[in-house]
């Protein structure tokens, strides 16, 4: 048995807290926000304007049931998403998708998702930590320092160092500040976000099980996404530049009005009149991406999840990827007990060139949602009949393998490339 720190409580951290304490570590997760059953406001996190919706694939569904979760547990946490609408000038485009082998993605909750793994990792004996923010990682001795909410200061030592704390990881800055060679890059994109808040879905006449996408008619002025979850509330994701009349920054209401207005006309007055409200109220959220050249130090630390690769949300699948890193992670401690020697350096080859794949594909799919492409139905109905009439030469339709199987992102991008020559030649053809 080892002990196992784990810094950051999150979907990643959590996860990966059940599968290690199921092989029998003792594990202690450090989070800094409060225990998601006493302190639920601090997952919520309405006042900061977070994504309050996620959207879970079958790959991040496999790997919460993969460490012994009950489907149904998992099923009240969201619901079942059966397809994508997309809004151009008022009108909705709908693609429903079938669902494979009996799991559907799932809109979920992030509150509520997030205290089903607190529950499960109590059952499995993980031990938590709140309010304690990590002030400093020493990779070396496998140490690290954390301050509670009254100030007191204490060291923390184990066998193994996990991240999993977040795009601003201080283990991996630890890992910046000791590794030779460590090559790391963050950017940030040229849009922003803010979530809006509609607490009765039922009123806006969209249906549930529908993720929906605005501003594909805006001339690449903002990219929009909504989705229910199953308080009954829906979340609006409002994606704009930083800059300029309309954008984040924007204090004039009017004018804002008229961009509600303008590509929300489909919901009701006084809905749209809120989520001007909130808007003018929310802070701004930054969309940022993080790429890092390893994944560990040594035999003593890793990351995973944000910490190691975050992006935006653009392809759905940050916190996918962040699950299926746990999962990959128990099937390594499987594969190589307690030789934290061998497996770290494995973690790295493996996640790294997946992740790698999310990311350009996730900025692929920003490009293609801010941006006005008048082709871009023509080409999906196209990519799917293609691949339907000539399955064995054709590559298959890529959104479909994304949400409904856990086949490598490295693949998908392979078929994402593969699409974009063939329909190229078509169109010559």
């Amino acid at each position: 048995m080892k002990k196992i720190i784990i810094v950051g409580g999150g979907l990643a951290g959590g996860l990966a807290a059940i599968y290690l304490a199921r092989r029998g570590h003792d594990v202690h997760v450090f989070e800094k926000r409060g225990d998601p059953f006493l302190a639920y406001s601090d997952y919520i996190d309405q006042v900061s304007s977070r994504a309050i919706g996620v959207s879970m694939t079958v790959r991040g569904i496999q790997a919460v049931l993969n460490a012994g979760i009950p489907k149904e547990e998992l099923d009240l946490c969201g619901i079942p998403i059966s397809g994508m609408s997309f809004c151009i000038a008022g009108k909705f485009k709908t693609r429903e998708l079938a669902p494979v082998d009996s799991l559907s993605p799932l809109s979920l909750s992030r509150a509520d998702f997030q205290k089903l793994l607190n529950k499960y990792a109590a059952i499995n004996n993980v031990h938590y930590h709140y309010g304690q923010r990590c002030l400093e990682v020493n990779l070396d001795d496998k140490t690290i320092t954390v301050k509670d909410n009254e100030g007191l200061i204490v060291e923390h030592k184990g066998d193994l160092l996990i991240g999993a704390d977040g795009a601003r990881s201080a283990v991996r800055q630890a890992m910046q500040n000791n590794c030779r060679r460590f090559e790391y890059q963050q950017s940030f994109f040229k849009h922003g976000y803010k979530t809006l808040v509609i607490p009765d879905a039922s009123k806006l006449n969209l249906r549930k099980d529908l993720i929906y996408f605005f501003g594909m008619d805006s001339g690449g002025l903002f990219a929009g996404r909504a989705a229910t979850i199953p308080d009954g509330s829906i979340s609006f994701a409002v994606c704009l530049p930083y800059q300029g009349d309309i954008s984040l920054q924007a204090k004039d209401a009017t004018t804002m009005g008229r961009f509600f207005d303008k590509y929300y006309a489909m919901l009701p007055e006084e809905t749209r009149k809120e989520m001007l409200s909130q808007f003018m109220e929310k802070p701004s959220n930054d969309l940022i991406n993080v790429k890092s050249s390893v994944f560990h130090y040594k035999q003593n630390a890793l990351i995973l999840g944000d910490s190691a690769h975050a992006t935006a949300p653009f392809l759905g699948q940050g916190m996918n990827m962040a699950l299926e890193d746990a999962y990959i992670l128990d099937g390594l401690f499987e594969k190589y007990g307690e030789d934290f020697a061998k497996m770290l350096p494995e973690f790295t080859q493996l996640r790294k060139a997946e992740a790698d794949a999310m990311q350009d594909m996730a900025i692929n799919n920003y490009e293609v949602l801010s941006k006005s492409d008048p082709v871009f139905f023509m080409r999906s109905r196209y990519t799917r009949y293609m691949s339907t009439k000539f399955p064995s030469s054709y590559p298959p339709d890529m959104a479909e393998k994304l949400y409904f199987t856990s086949m490598a992102y490295s693949e998908l991008r392979d078929i994402q490339q593969k699409q974009n020559v063939w329909y190229k030649l078509g169109r010559v053809n």
